[in-house]
């Protein structure tokens, strides 16, 4: 399945290629992509070496703060938080509900565990906005023996209200997969529960 947001991006950008003679290779400035047109190009496989370093650098300029750990890896806050993208030709990147490691909780940004996937281990309330990473989630796989929860932010145009009004998405049970979220492309928070 498709995001409808992710398939008129890739339209328009495929048009915009082929009229300018571009490819999807360019370095076009982050400030002149909007924002479905980035999460396109990192919600898309690499077709080569040179397009995964290139969906690695758009990462870090995206989400700033990130360090690169692996040719296919980025890590926030000393490894806190990694979003991991698949390597060009990897079977495995689509449709595998195993590759969240042991005590990380994993939220893939397509169906049935498509890559990217952002995964996390601390207890508590976090930010995936900090990441970059809201509004980006459709499967989860949590390989943690506790709950998390997901949240969608909610403050209504008033920033004051911080998190009082934000909504209760779904969970993720323990060792729980979920290869279609109920409200994809909307958690903003997620609670681990421990």
């Amino acid at each position: 399945m498709f995001h409808a947001r992710r398939l008129a991006a890739a339209l328009i950008a495929a048009l915009t290629l082929v009229a300018v003679g571009a490819t999807r290779a360019d370095a076009t400035p982050l400030q002149a992509l909007s924002h479905d047109q980035i999460l396109d190009r990192l919600g898309r496989q690499a077709g080569s070496a040179a397009e995964l370093k290139q969906q690695i650098a758009l990462q870090m300029r995206y989400a700033p703060g990130g360090v690169q750990t692996a040719p296919n890896e980025v890590s926030y806050d000393g490894g806190k938080f990694v979003v991991t993208y698949a390597m060009p030709g990897a079977v495995a990147a689509f449709g595998n509900p195993d590759d969240c490691p042991f005590d990380w909780f994993c939220f893939y940004d397509n169906y049935e565990f498509g890559y990217p996937r952002g995964k996390l281990s601390s207890c508590g309330w976090q930010d995936l906005g900090k990441y970059k990473w809201n509004d980006r989630t459709a499967s989860v796989h949590n390989a943690v023996d506790d709950v998390v929860d997901f949240y969608n932010h909610q403050d209504y145009g008033h920033p004051e209200w911080a998190h009082a009004l934000d909504e209760y998405l779904f969970s993720a049970i323990e060792y729980g997969r979920i290869p279609y979220v109920d409200y994809p492309d909307q958690a903003d928070h997620v609670i681990r529960r421990c």
